[in-house]
């Protein structure tokens, strides 16, 4: 028996080892993540002149601007991105803390909005995209963790309802759009499409329209699929876009690296919901998204800010979308499974270069519009903790212990 031979048996050892060891450490480090997002919760707001703070709304005197004193306490669409992933740590990890922590997330804002003055009030007030509720950021992926609170808790069913079916009249009914029936934005300019609207969007349509039945809204969701594909697709590049201008009919932004996530995610979520007969066309489109990002992947593991521009700062919301993103494809059976490998050196990645020992993501790109030019994506801040990233990250996380749980079972 030759020397090779003989330490085959013990490299596999080493190897199912290691394997045990990251999985315990992956383990370890998302509880470390959700269990700071669960002792941060707290609702207070502070006095944006005095400083001084109050422990409820109803303590606030009139005429008072406040801020909110956490950044759980909001209606957002990063909390219903937070929210759903905390409903998913708390099915792979029976913790119940995590399901209730989802509640008061949603039901906090539900039940002090209307203290702050009309649907149209102030931007920048508190739960002024709870008041307004006019754009698919500000009704889409909230609305779509009350659906899967509610499958969780069929007892929210009647109280989450009329907001549920606001959000799918919205969409059905009041939401911009192309003659062609995408979905637009009426600002910064008339008629805008943004990247981001994909998720926005899709991250309700697909859940309602699975769970309540609604052929019509997963079918138009197939279509904005299609259509943000047809408008935003830069065939030079292989990436997206992160806008179209309706007025002059050309694209709008750069090759930002988070809208890309979004249209990614948005499009794994509407597979995961639809039969396979439907799936074809949706499908194809994920492996031509997949197959232009993976050659964008740094040595790090990570992706940039601009995804086409290497100067630009890695960026760790968009990369925990696509670690996400590739592992499911790989777990799903939707692409080979040798792309696992970019998604294990993505999270990899995370681990090692943006997750600080407190459980906290660095290099966060804040909230984001469409901009006019490329420092406007080279100089947006990069946050440590940044709300965008948190839910991401667990996402991303869970699923690469699906991913390695799977590839170990092989």
């Amino acid at each position: 028996m030759t020397l090779a031979i003989r330490l085959i048996p013990m490299l596999c050892l080493l190897s199912a080892s290691f394997a045990a060891e990251a999985g315990t450490r992956d383990e370890a480090l998302l509880l470390k993540v959700a269990d700071k997002v669960v002792s941060g919760y707290r609702t207070a707001y502070v006095d944006r002149s005095s400083g001084q703070e109050y422990t409820s709304a109803d303590m606030i005197p009139e005429g008072a601007k406040v801020r909110l004193a956490c950044k759980y306490m909001d209606w957002h669409y990063s909390l219903g991105v937070l929210d759903m992933a905390m409903l998913k740590m708390a099915d792979r990890f029976g913790d119940v803390r995590y399901t209730d922590f989802v509640e008061r997330q949603i039901d906090y804002p539900l039940s002090v909005y209307k203290k702050f003055g009309p649907e149209t009030g102030e931007d920048h007030e508190p739960f002024h995209f709870l008041r307004k509720f006019n754009e698919l950021d500000h009704c889409g992926a909230e609305c779509a963790a009350m659906i899967e609170l509610v499958r969780r808790r069929p007892d929210k069913a009647e109280e989450y309802s009329p907001y549920i079916e606001r959000a799918a009249e919205h969409i059905r009914s009041s939401q911009a759009r192309f003659p062609d029936g995408t979905l637009v934005r009426t600002w910064p300019y008339e008629c805008t499409l943004w990247a981001d609207d994909l998720y926005m969007g899709l991250s309700f349509m697909s859940r309602y329209g699975s769970l309540y039945g609604d052929g019509d809204m997963l079918r138009d969701a197939v279509l904005q699929v299609e259509k943000f594909h047809h408008y935003l697709w830069d065939s030079g590049t292989e990436l997206l876009w992160h806008g179209w201008y309706g007025d002059l009919g050309q694209p709008a932004g750069a090759h930002w690296g988070r809208c890309n996530g979004w249209v990614m995610l948005a499009t794994c979520q509407l597979l995961d919901v639809l039969g396979p007969q439907e799936r074809d066309t949706v499908l194809g489109l994920l492996k031509r998204q997949i197959d232009g990002i993976i050659p964008r992947q740094a040595a790090s593991g990570l992706w940039h800010q601009v995804l086409d521009r290497e100067s630009s700062y890695e960026e760790s919301s968009c990369s925990a979308i696509f670690t996400y993103c590739i592992a499911h494809a790989v777990c799903e059976g939707w692409i080979d499974r040798r792309y696992a490998s970019a998604a294990l050196a993505g999270w990899e990645g995370l681990v090692r270069d943006k997750v600080t020992p407190e459980g906290e993501l660095r290099d966060v790109c804040v909230g984001t519009g469409i901009g006019t030019d490329m420092p406007f994506y080279f100089n947006r801040p990069a946050v440590t903790g940044e709300i965008h990233g948190t839910g991401l990250l667990l996402e991303a996380g869970m699923e690469i212990l699906r991913l390695k749980e799977m590839l170990g079972e092989d």
